[in-house]
């Protein structure tokens, strides 16, 4: 019985951890697969349906449009905070030293990735699709 309740402690303490490190961000559907939905459709059927709001992806509000290409933008800003920039030395109550952080004005990195996504088009029909950018 003692076996059982330290396996299931074991279990809940170190597997579980693990499995949650694992997930990922869901997204319903996966971006290529609703692309390759719009091969074969017209420049403005994929201006008026193309949402890529709907899938999660926030995108450059500029649409690059050409007589060969049309392209969309996709974006993914990532904030990597400076750690240790905003500490100062206290007391507490008891006049005990105390290192506090201040958190509301952390200095951070701002990074922009992004996904560029251009479909080819001849005769204003999409034929085919590219990606280019890190975040593809």
């Amino acid at each position: 019985m003692k076996t059982q309740r330290l396996s299931v402690l074991v279990a809940f303490f170190f597997i579980v951890p693990i499995i949650g490190c694992q997930t990922q961000q869901y997204r319903e559907q996966n971006l290529d697969q609703y692309l390759q939905k719009f091969i074969g459709s017209s420049r403005a059927d994929i201006q008026n349906n193309l949402d890529f709001k709907a899938l999660g992806y926030q995108t450059n509000k500029e649409v690059i449009s050409t007589d060969q290409e049309l392209s969309y933008t996709i974006l993914r800003p990532i904030y990597i905070p400076m750690a240790g920039s905003n500490t100062s030395i206290g007391a507490n109550a008891m006049g005990v030293p105390v290192i506090r952080y201040d958190t509301t004005s952390t200095p951070s990195y701002d990074i922009n990735f992004n996904c560029k996504v251009t479909f080819n088009l001849k005769d204003d029909i999409a034929q085919s699709i590219q990606y280019s950018g890190r975040a593809c």
